[in-house]
Order: C-alpha cells, then structure tokens, then sequence
C-alpha cells in the first residue's frame, strides 16, 4: 500500500509542476488562426480523435481544447459526432476550459496571457476576462452570471512559517493560494472571497505535503451558484464541496475531507480530489469524482441530492465506467438537456464518454495517444444572435473593427473601424498583462469608416491588444509589434 501511496504521490507532483509551469508560461502570441473546416483541408497537426461508440446522444457538438498536455500543436476544436472537426482555432499557447456559456459567449483560457477569452459562434474573440486586486487569473473555471457578471478564480503566493503549522514545516514556505472574484461589466471586483482566510492551511488531503517548502493548497477548481444564489465551491486539495454566502463570505456547510459536515446514503466510497461540480436545475449537486483516495482507485461521475438541514447526501446516479478509468487530474460531468450526461474523464486514454440515464454508453471518444483535454463538453454551437448580455461585447454587425495593418509591425500599424450612425467611441490599447497604454480614439465619430494610426515606438515588443467601445458594442483584436 506504501508504495501504491508513493507512485500516486509521484504523479502527482510531477503534474502539479507541469500546472504550474503551464500558469507561469509567457510566450509572444501570433495571430491565432480561425477556420471553418473542410474535411479536405485539416492541418495535420489537429488531433483527430476515435469514436467508438455513437448513438442517441443529447443535440449538439463536442468542445475540447487539445492537447492541454502531451504532444501536438495546440487548437480549440469543435467536433461532430463522428470526430470531424467542424471548427477550430489554432492557438500558440495551450489553452484550457473551452465551452459555451449559458448566454452563448464561448470562453477558453488562455495560458500565455493568463487570462479567459471570449468569443462569437465563428470563433471571433470578442471580449476577455480576467481577476483582480494583485491575483493571478486561474485557469479552472468562468461563470457568465445571467446580469452579466462574471465569476472567475484568481491564485496567488503567501509565504508562511509552516513550522508553526506543522512540526518540520519550512518556515518560509511558498503557498499557492485561492480567490474568487465577482466581477461586474466595467470589471469593478463586486464579490471578493480569500480562500486561504477561511480554510486552515492544515485542511488539506494526504496528497498536499505540508513540510514542501511550496504547495498548492486549496487548488478551487470549479464554481457555480447554488438555488438560493450562494455559492458551490470543489476544493480539489481538499477533497471538499463547499458552500459559501454570497453576502459574507461565511460557510454554510462543508462537504468532504478533514471537515465533513454531511452523512452519506448510499455511498459509501465519498468523493476525493473531485474536479468539477455543478448544481443540477432540481437542486442536486453532479460531480466528478478523479476517486485519488478510492481503494483502487477509480473515477466515477456522481449526482447527489442533499438535504442542506439535515446534511444528508443521497447518491441518486453514479457512472463507473467498466474497465475502471482512473484519472489522476483534470475532467468533468455535463448533464445534459436531454438527460444524458458526458463525462470529460481528463488524465486518461479515454477522453470523453456519454451515458443515458439508465446508465447505458451512447458515445465514446478516444484521443490519439499523448493527447489529453483539461474537460470535454457537448453543446450547440449557437449563432451570435444567441449572445446576450455579454459584458463589453455588442453583437450588431454593423459595427466593425480590422485587422491592423500591417501586423506584425514595426513602430507604426494603422486601425480602421466601421460604424453604422454617430456614436461616442473609445479605442484603447492595452498590453500583454492587460494594462491600458494608449488611449487612440476618446469622441464622437460620425457613420463610417474610420482610421487610427498606432504609434508604439516608446514600447517594448510584444503581443498588444486593441479595443473599440461603441456605444454599447465592443469588439477587440491582438496585433503584435516587433521593433
């Protein structure tokens, strides 16, 4: 059993430094490149992915961002059923958490700016999304809120004496820590939750060593909002669900690990190093279980239906798949429209697979060896008419923004707008990390097409990004400039 400890233990840490690594990379981002596929003429170096099994699947198209890890150029990509891409943007940097949200903005993390972007149904990006207040933009999850606010998780570093914590702590150990943020429309913080003031830094499960002189602690890797409008929150590292007050910021109740408040029916395996949760329309909770701790170890989706009074937790649906798929990291659960539910099994040769209520497999989705997607979703790909209350993106065609040109470029680059009446409009650049450096356009233009000339000679090279406001339309692109 020590030595069973010690391989998991070992896999662990070695993709903890390969996340890690990934979160700190920074990399000049070429213009990515958007396609509409035509089965003749997919690059090479797109993964196409194995279907094994495919029959009376929920509607919609598989959603995957590959390879999150392993081999091959990195490309959003959305799949048909029998692995045909049906569209795909190739990025320079692995990118991760690629979905549609509910008000039919697609959103994906991007590694190389360390923020969310947002794009329409071709794949255009539109807006984009990031944390505050000194955080690091995490890449687990995005929430779009119905008002237009966005939900996002931030990390950060906090040194601490762990000797004080633990005999033979480091006493100045670097620790990964955890926040969320609600952010509003003008990306004003509005809702701010320092995961690390409320959980003890002793909270963690068997797989965090505390005497490490740098560990990840809580590792929050999916949010969402509960019936009552509070918040669900998978604590990986700590084998927890947890809900918090929207209001204050205070526990309701703890699921799981060291500080389980809630008695299990039906289950008695529990849940552990869990990668997704989602709070279900009848209130139920569906989560996917990575099973780290489970003897042997095993993944499994899981729909639970709690009594928050009582603190019951009865497992109503469960997925083991047969053979068992052992995940170590990453993956999801979807329940879907029709009742199905997809799993995204992360860390595993099999990359996704749909089943029926009755447990029945309806759709199987293998990757070519080494390829591996962060979570794997099912949905249509919508129109942009479906997009609304987008923060910072209009939807009006009539409004334009190009291409500079020429780009890259050196000194200089010219940007040409479009407008369909008179309108104030702001155009502003910003740098890689997000931060205004110049302000091109600040009034009243009339209908037509207009020019702005981007002189950045007094800047370092690099990826910038330029945005138009007009009237309540938004539209950004990236333009790289090379001295």
């Amino acid at each position: 059993m020590q030595m069973i400890k010690r391989v998991s233990l070992n896999i662990i840490v070695k993709a903890l430094i390969i996340h890690i690594s990934l979160m700190c990379f920074s990399a000049l981002i070429a213009d990515a490149a958007i396609r509409r596929a035509a089965l003749d003429s997919i690059p090479g170096d797109l993964p196409r992915p194995k279907i094994t099994v495919s029959k009376n699947t929920a509607d919609g198209n598989i959603f995957a961002a590959v390879p999150y890890w392993g081999n091959g150029t990195p490309y959003l990509v959305i799949y048909d059923n029998k692995g045909n891409p049906l569209a795909y943007r190739k990025t320079a940097a692995t990118c991760a958490d690629f979905k549609r949200q509910d008000n039919g903005l697609l959103t994906y993390y991007d590694y190389a700016s360390q923020k969310f972007f947002g794009m329409d149904s071709s794949l255009n990006i539109v807006d984009s999304f990031w944390v505050n207040n000194g955080f690091t933009t995490d890449e687990h999850d995005i929430k779009i809120l119905p008002n237009g606010n966005v939900l996002l998780i931030g990390n950060g570093i906090r040194f601490y004496d762990m000797n004080q914590y633990v005999q033979g702590g480091d006493s100045h150990a670097s620790v990964i820590v955890n926040v969320v943020q609600e952010i509003d429309n003008k990306r004003n913080v509005v809702f701010e939750w320092k995961a690390y003031e409320h959980y003890r830094l002793t909270d963690v499960s068997p797989a965090v060593n505390l005497l490490a002189p740098s560990f990840v602690h809580t590792q929050i890797n999916s949010i969402d909002v509960d019936r009552d409008n509070n918040l669900i929150l998978s604590a990986r590292n700590l084998d927890e669900i947890t809900k918090i007050d929207r209001r204050t910021g205070e526990f309701i109740w703890r699921m799981g690990g060291k500080n389980n408040q809630f008695s299990f029916v039906n289950d008695s395996t529990g849940f552990s190093a869990q990668h997704s949760v989602t709070v279900l329309p009848n209130g139920n909770l569906l989560v996917y279980d990575n099973g780290l701790f489970h003897k042997p170890h095993f993944s499994r989706a899981i729909e639970y239906e709690l009594d928050q009074a009582n603190k019951t937790a009865m497992m109503t649906w469960s997925f083991r798949n047969t053979p068992d798929i052992a995940s170590v990291f990453w993956g999801n659960a979807q329940r879907l429209k029709n009742g199905n539910t997809l799993i995204g099994w992360g860390m595993s040769g099999t990359a996704a697979t749909e089943v029926s209520p009755g447990g029945e497999k309806v759709f199987e989705m293998i990757f070519p060896a080494d390829v591996f997607s962060y979570r794997v979703f099912r949905f249509p790909i919508g129109t942009p008419s479906n997009i609304t209350n987008v923060p910072h993106a209009g939807t009006l065609p009539e409004y334009r923004l190009h291409q500079n040109f020429p780009n890259p470029f050196n000194s200089a680059t010219t940007i040409t707008y479009e407008l369909p009446a008179t309108t104030r409009v702001i155009l502003k650049i910003y740098d890689f990390l997000g931060r205004e450096v110049r302000v091109l356009v600040d009034g009243e233009r009339g209908a037509g097409e207009h020019r702005a000339v981007a002189d950045l000679q007094a800047l370092s090279s690099g990826v910038y990004f330029y945005r138009i406001v007009a009237g309540n339309v938004t539209r950004m692109r990236s333009m790289l400039y090379l001295k």
